[in-house]
């Protein structure tokens, strides 16, 4: 069986496990590939190879990703050995990685957990424990109360159980059910709008969709992608609490930000102002650390019509402690939400909050 090591982001950590490796590999050529790749040249090592499984490798394409070979285990030359190779898991997928795991070609594989970097205190958690403690309080199930155990503990480098613990299936699972649910679903942090085809898919139908995206590279893509789609309303806009401009990191991909300092003003909006009295069904949120700011310009929407909440909990440290105790309160007595914890990757990303609505 496949043995798991942690490889933390730093120099120590790097020298300690790849020093003396004739090779450094990544399992996986895609974009986490990439992200450990100018980790590795950012600390001055080279990444040798990247492997892929043997039923993605085309053999007759001599496959080669930004100048770097290809290989699968079946074709790798000289063949895998764990004293001189060092192979760093770079698929974000938990399914894939547990049956890598099963695997007796290789020995051991390590996960550069923090490879992203959205935490930069390990302290935070025990600075914080009361609230740390309090906002577990909240979680209905104790499965949930293990994956933000677990998900703290790798952030210290123990990184076996987080592994256990994260599952397939972000936003639409087994917790937010599949079926028809009457009104609009809200995709916040919409990037090219895949989440809202398959939400469509999840219930079976088409529906009306509120598309928010501020990066406008992004957004282009998006309205291009869903231009004959009448169901589609698409905002060039960020979702907050308020009405206004702020200052934004347009990168035209995924990690596009609000922050200060970025090379574009944008407008951002209220979810409230923005959909005024048509009825929500479902709202995901994903727009890199300001899912706060847009749950207070909801709060008229999710108490009027108690849509299902899949909201994104790991780009900053204080957000478990301040996401879990808000939803929690943002209801009256007879109105609540269930609230659930996933962990949906491998690495740092991918930590959801699902809000399930019931009536006592």
């Amino acid at each position: 069986m496949m043995q798991i090591k942690a490889l933390n982001k730093d120099a120590e950590s790097l020298k300690k496990h790849l020093a003396g490796k004739k090779r450094i590999m990544t399992y996986g050529a895609g974009a986490l590939a990439n992200d450990i790749k100018i980790v590795l040249e950012k600390f001055g090592y080279k990444l040798d190879c990247a492997i892929v499984d043997d039923e993605y490798y085309n053999e007759k394409a001599g496959a080669t990703w930004e100048d770097i070979t290809v290989a699968s285990l079946k074709t790798l030359r000289p063949p895998y050995s764990p004293e001189s190779d060092a192979v760093i898991w770079a698929i974000a997928s938990p399914e894939k990685l547990h049956g890598c795991m099963e695997d007796d070609r290789m020995t051991e594989c390590f996960l550069i957990w923090n490879v992203n970097d959205f935490w930069d205190d390990r302290d935070y958690p025990a600075v914080h424990r009361e609230e740390f403690d309090s906002a577990k309080e909240l979680l209905c199930d104790e499965y949930s109360r293990k994956v933000f155990d677990s998900y703290i503990e790798a952030q210290k480098g123990n990184v076996e159980e987080d592994i256990r613990y994260s599952t397939e299936g972000a936003y639409f699972n087994n917790l937010t059910g599949g079926g028809y649910r009457e009104g609009a679903f809200l995709d916040c942090g919409a990037y090219d709008g895949q989440n809202a085809f398959d939400y469509m898919t999840f219930i079976g139908q088409e529906c009306k969709v509120y598309a928010f995206e501020p990066d406008q590279m992004n957004y282009r893509k998006l309205a291009d992608r869903v231009k004959n789609r009448s169901h589609f309303i698409c905002l060039n806009k960020g979702c907050y609490s308020s009405e206004k401009q702020m200052s934004f990191a347009a990168n035209a991909d995924m990690s596009s930000s609000l922050q200060e300092g970025g090379n574009e003003i944008v407008e951002v909006t209220t979810i409230d102002g923005a959909v005024g009295e048509d009825k929500v069904a479902f709202i995901k949120l994903d727009i890199e650390g300001a899912e706060l700011e847009a749950l207070k310009g909801a709060r008229k929407v999710i108490r009027r019509d108690m849509p299902v909440l899949a909201v994104s909990a790991y780009h900053k440290q204080e957000d478990l402690i301040t996401l879990l105790p808000y939803i929690s309160e943002l209801c009256g007595r007879n109105k609540r939400y269930k609230l659930y914890l996933r962990h949906h990757g491998v690495v740092q990303t991918e930590l959801v909050i699902y809000a399930i609505p019931f009536e006592d």
